[in-house]
């Protein structure tokens, strides 16, 4: 099981996600993906719209950590994480520099949270 990242107060789940566009094949470099059973939807930085090509979907009301509302522009992208190729999924961007892994995308998985422990299992079930 990987260990939590210490670097988030307090200690998070942390795992690498390559963003891609949901058609061609270009493709992020391996950004830090913080796992967020709390957000509806995966956020990713707002650098990888121009550096993928990707095109506006549509728009959604998107409530922020703070509590404060905001609408904002959706995408669709491809991704890769914990070694798995997912299909296309809404997201959202924002000004950061990791990835916000939503319920959208983790709930493609089967995770565990070992919270005491500080590690994390992050798997798609078996068919």
């Amino acid at each position: 099981m990987p260990a939590y990242d210490r670097t988030f107060s307090p200690p998070a789940p942390v795992a690498r996600v390559v963003v891609m566009h949901p058609v061609r094949r270009v493709r992020s470099e391996g950004i830090r993906g913080k796992l967020d059973t709390g957000a509806d939807l995966t956020v990713i930085p707002e650098t990888l719209i121009a550096e993928l090509g990707l095109a506006i979907q549509g728009t959604v009301w998107a409530r922020a950590f703070d509590g404060t509302y905001s609408e904002r522009l959706t995408y669709y992208a491809r991704m890769v994480l914990a070694g798995n190729e997912l299909p296309a999924v809404r997201c959202v961007a924002t000004n950061r520099s990791t990835v916000l892994v939503g319920r959208n995308v983790l709930n493609l998985f089967l995770l565990t949270l070992d919270g005491p422990r500080l590690r994390f299992e992050l798997r798609q079930p078996r068919a």
